[in-house]
């Protein structure tokens, strides 16, 4: 207990360091695996680009190419609308760097807005996998704090309780065929309580859940891990085509 205790006050502190560090961060595109798809970041509610640094260079020293999505001040407007915007940032990222499609990994309410992006927008046409870290996908009752401060101005905020439509048509909304989905979650996080796993995921290898808080999910290492482990498993028709090479081989 001591130990969670002390992991969780660690994880918060560096979030906020790097919180601190705001939106504007210098780019950095190494990109030693080419046969790797780019990764895009996307952060939380009252989150910045900085948040999602650890996770950046992480990625970076893996060889992949990473991009951060910023959803505007405090993240504010409605979820859709966030959506909206990530999913036309995606396709001129797409177009702009003549790759076919993104891995992308969406931070708590960032999770919400890949997921309505989609099922709703037909970003899975730019998305090869999606990564819903600490993603409160049945709604969080925590959100209640943020009507309370900024209710009246902010849409998202509701959106996030777990009465909203918006959460009822994103759990009804089925997965668009083929894209891979993997929830991952913190199994001490007080800002979203451990959701079902969503429809069509396979909850047996899809639905993860290892030590932490809200915090770990971008700060501690097990949690990257599992994002690269997801990201380099091989696609199936890769694994189908090397098994009927080999049998072919054999014959």
């Amino acid at each position: 207990m001591i130990q969670a205790l002390v992991r969780g006050v660690s994880h918060g502190s560096a979030y906020a360091r790097h919180l601190l560090r705001g939106n504007h961060l210098p780019a950095d595109l190494r990109w030693s695996r080419p046969g790797a798809p780019p990764v895009l970041l996307a952060h939380g509610f009252l989150g910045t680009r900085g948040t999602m640094l650890p996770l950046s260079e992480r990625f970076q020293r893996d060889g992949r190419a990473v991009f951060s999505y910023h959803h505007g001040t405090f993240q504010l407007r409605s979820l859709r609308a966030s959506a909206q915007e990530l999913s036309e940032h995606l396709e001129r990222l797409v177009d702009t760097l003549g790759v076919p499609q993104f891995d992308v990994v969406g931070f708590s309410m960032g999770g919400l807005i890949g997921l309505h992006a989609v099922k709703f927008l037909q970003a899975h046409r730019w998305i090869r996998r999606l990564a819903l870290i600490g993603t409160p996908t049945d709604g969080t009752w925590v959100g209640l704090a943020g009507v309370a401060v900024v209710g009246l101005v902010s849409p998202s905020v509701w959106q996030c309780l777990p009465t909203s439509e918006f959460v009822r048509d994103l759990q009804a909304a089925p997965l668009p065929h083929g894209l891979r989905v993997r929830q991952i979650h913190a199994s001490q996080d007080a800002f979203c309580p451990r959701p079902a796993p969503l429809s069509g995921i396979d909850s047996d290898r899809d639905f993860i859940v290892l030590p932490g808080g809200h915090s770990s999910l971008v700060m501690a290492q097990p949690f990257y891990d599992e994002l690269r482990r997801f990201f380099d498993e091989p696609d199936p028709s890769t694994t189908s085509d090397a098994a009927a090479t080999a049998e072919a081989a054999a014959e």
